[in-house]
């Protein structure tokens, strides 16, 4: 508050007096005025330039409340939608337990045909129930959906499969300003809707190319941004890689920046890179670091102590692979192999077979050029699988979205399916993983034991084989074709061509039918797919005067291991009375209710932390309005004290000017 003006004492001009005392005046009225405002308003000041500095603290802190009331409301939210997963989840957990304890109740003993198909319909009207659980929508989400929450995530397809139309992805929502937090649970997560991924097996090695990006080499970590010395042995270039972004531009660079006199031959091969000094003068080509740095270690032609005139080549640069990487760049070794005369292009227009719901899917790649157009055939195939580039960015997954419903990936006459790592009935599957882990009978015994099957050539000849010692596929089909009763290797046993199984072909001459039978009680051809369920032999199913073939069907397919299989599965085994399949599925279903208790566990953890945030939240507010009151509100106490001060500022002020003006020349004398 400004002090009262004084009326100078010495002798002055009435102007100047009455000036003085005018602003006097003013000054108080303005004052005045202030205080007013802040007693109405309870704040200290209304406009940000009446206190710079606190009016920039005020609205940081305004901004930073108004975030957190955002975040509470997020939480607020996230916690309704988190509940509502809770109580879905409890609502499937008492359906599930009531159905495994029927289907216990019908593999006694004393359970009669009538009571198993009693609680085969029981399971049936479960499964429905839980494909209703799985579709509850929460304020206009779809709890299970994934991050596809406008799709509804479940639905029957025939009697007996499940789709899933979600994903496996989660949604994020702010939990506080920079704090990220997961707010749903997937059906894939919960239900296990997704089967475990085909892995593709192979690395497809793209090669690398001008346009390769530098942050895609070395499996995704990418080249250090810096310099490397390049020397004849005379003279050094330093050259500066930090600007490019490319493969090419570091070929480019190099190219246009040599030891002075000299030129380089820089190659880009499918590998990496390849450099050469000029050959017409004498040198020794050197690559080395410019200080501490590690770009030509990096890039895999660091040569310290020279390479003389010969080239230096760089090590596997190893891009990932990426949706736009052509297929032509895959299998890059074998790719260059081509262009000079040798070597086999990699087999993308054969295509794949996809087995799935008891249907066939044949997808071609004919008119595929990316690895994205690869994908995107799989995924619109209809046959019911997601593709898709796997975590190390080195070859493609696939998972099916079908509960209840057997799953393989085969050949369609070429080697794509092998050469992509998909093929699910291989040289190397395991004869123990067969028939969903039921295995092969008489395989895999230490020492020989008793021939389990026997394949009847055309010309007579027959082929006792006996499975003791084998361990995979590969084993089995070296048993047949290695056989002393087939040395001439009239008879050869491979995978099929066309989807999967044991393809035999006899090439003898003979007037009888190939053919392979049981030889005692051994179930080994049947396990094999060589002989159909319920039979003792089977005989080739195409015959001409060149050679008679016998192809198996596929006995090693995969599944979708979820709660929905399980019921599935259960649901069958009770009908057709198969207490083996009956023992599976209920594993199968202790294992998927195990995942969804710690599903609802983790939204348990979720729950309490966001209750965690909640309180702290609560806290962090009440200190933010703490502050912003300071800094922000008016003492009401001081404001009024100070008002009352100031009128009576403004009384002594206005009565010194009415008595100044009227003053006259004889109070001067």
């Amino acid at each position: 508050m400004s002090n009262i003006i004084g009326i100078p004492t010495t002798r002055v001009s009435d102007q100047f007096v009455r000036t003085r005392l005018l602003q006097q005046v003013q000054d108080d009225q303005k004052d005045l005025l202030r205080l007013q405002i802040q007693l109405s308003t309870g704040r200290k000041f209304e406009r940000p330039g009446e206190d710079p500095v606190a009016a920039g603290r005020v609205m940081s802190l305004q901004s930073l409340l108004e975030r957190k009331t955002q975040v509470r409301a997020n939480l607020t939210t996230n916690q309704s939608f988190l509940t509502s997963t809770d109580t879905a989840l409890s609502k499937i957990s008492n359906l599930v337990a009531e159905a495994r304890g029927a289907a216990i109740g019908a593999i006694g003993a004393t359970a009669s045909e009538q009571q198993r198909a009693a609680v085969a319909i029981e399971v049936a009207e479960t499964i429905r129930q839980l494909v209703d659980a799985g579709n509850q929508n929460f304020r206009g989400r779809y709890l299970f959906a994934g991050s596809t929450t406008a799709a509804r995530p479940f639905q029957m397809v025939g009697d007996n499969t499940v789709e899933y139309l979600g994903n496996d992805k989660t949604l994020l929502s702010y939990s506080d300003i920079d704090l990220l937090f997961e707010t749903n649970a997937s059906g894939s997560y919960v239900f296990g809707a997704l089967s475990e991924p085909v892995r593709g097996s192979a690395d497809l090695d793209p090669a690398v190319t001008y346009g390769t990006r530098l942050a895609d080499l070395r499996g995704g970590e990418g080249i250090s941004a810096g310099s490397l010395a390049v020397s004849d042995g005379v003279t050094t270039s330093i050259i500066d890689i930090s600007r490019a972004a490319t493969l090419g531009d570091v070929a480019e660079l190099l190219r246009a920046n040599p030891p002075e006199g000299r030129t380089l031959d820089v190659e880009i091969t499918p590998k990496g890179l390849r450099i050469q000094l000029n050959q017409d003068m004498p040198g020794n080509l050197v690559i080395r670091e410019v200080g501490r740095g590690t770009t030509a270690g990096e890039l895999g032609i660091l040569t310290p102590g020279g390479a003389g005139l010969g080239p230096v080549v760089g090590g596997d640069l190893a891009p990932i692979l990426r949706t736009t990487t052509r297929l032509d760049d895959l299998l890059g070794a074998r790719a260059q192999a081509t262009e000079h005369g040798s070597g086999t292009d990699f087999d993308w227009v054969s295509g794949i077979q996809i087995a799935n719901g008891g249907h066939s899917y044949t997808i071609r790649f004919d008119e595929a050029e990316t690895v994205e157009d690869l994908l995107n055939a799989i995924n619109g195939s209809g046959a019911g699988v997601v593709a898709e580039i796997n975590s190390s960015r080195t070859g493609i997954d696939i998972r099916s979205r079908l509960s209840g419903a057997d799953f393989s990936i085969g050949e369609n006459g070429g080697t794509t399916a092998t050469e992509l790592g998909l093929r699910t009935f291989n040289r190397q599957t395991r004869l123990a993983d067969l028939n969903h882990g039921f295995g092969v009978a008489g395989a895999g015994a230490a020492a020989a034991g008793t021939a389990a099957f026997r394949i009847s050539r055309r010309d007579g000849v027959e082929i006792e084989i006996d499975l003791a010692g084998c361990q995979t596929i590969g084993d089995c089909l070296d048993a047949i074709n290695s056989h002393a009763l087939n040395a001439d290797g009239m008879l050869r046993a491979s995978l099929s061509a066309y989807g999967n199984g044991i393809e035999l072909v006899d090439q003898s001459a003979g007037d009888a039918v190939l053919e392979v039978s049981r030889i005692g009680t051994s179930t080994a051809a049947i396990d094999l797919g060589l002989i159909p369920d319920g039979a003792d032999s089977a005989s080739a199913q195409t015959h001409d005067s060149a050679a008679s073939s016998l192809v198996g069907t596929d006995c090693n397919p995969a599944e979708t291991k979820s709660l929905f299989t399980a019921l599935l599965r259960l649901q069958r085994a009770l009908q057709d009375n198969d207490l083996a399949q009956i023992q599976r599925s209920i594993e199968l279903l202790d294992a998927s209710v195990l995942q969804m208790n710690f599903s609802r566990a983790e939204l348990g953890v979720r729950q309490q932390g966001l209750d965690v945030l909640g309180q702290r939240l609560d806290a962090e507010e009440l200190d933010l309005r703490e502050v912003l009151s300071s800094k922000y509100d008016a003492d009401l106490a001081e404001v009024i004290s100070n008002l009352t001060a100031r009128q009576i500022a403004l009384q002594a002020s206005m009565k010194a000017t009415a008595q100044t003006f009227q003053m006259t020349l004889l109070d001067y004398l």
